[in-house]
């Protein structure tokens, strides 16, 4: 699978927020289990083109989609990877954003955008509600 659509709080492709760690080594096959920081309750499989972060029942909590490895992440029929910082954070921004140095939070929305130089879009974080609270 290359594209995969956002649907905010249920899914992102065809990995669905609150699945069993298991199913979706099953979807997908190979993959790499590490901890993504000292600060982890868990582990972290990645995908290559993805990484799914779990929670500590090891049900899906986060998916985080690199560029240019994924080709195409889709929100409301747009590529997030096609546009740039400013053009997303102007599209998508309300009151319940969250903005620092290294991007942008949109939590009506179920997403993050990863962009230290606030033009080029590194990364596209994908979660289930209440992951940032």
């Amino acid at each position: 699978m290359s594209k995969y659509e956002i649907k905010p709080y249920k899914s992102v492709g065809n990995i669905n927020f609150g699945e069993e760690r298991d199913s979706v080594r099953n979807k997908f096959g190979e993959f790499k289990e590490f901890k993504k920081n000292k600060f982890s309750k868990n582990t972290t499989d990645d995908f290559s083109v993805f990484h799914v972060f779990y929670d500590t029942e090891n049900k899906v909590n986060a998916v985080e989609f690199f560029n240019p490895i994924c080709k195409e992440i889709l929100f409301n029929d747009i590529n997030l990877f096609s546009k740039s910082y400013e053009e997303l954070k102007n599209k998508f921004s309300d009151n319940s954003c969250e903005e620092d140095d290294c991007g942008i939070i949109f939590k009506n929305y179920g997403f993050s955008l990863y962009s230290p130089d606030k033009k080029t879009i590194e990364s596209v974080l994908v979660f289930k509600k209440g992951y940032f609270d």
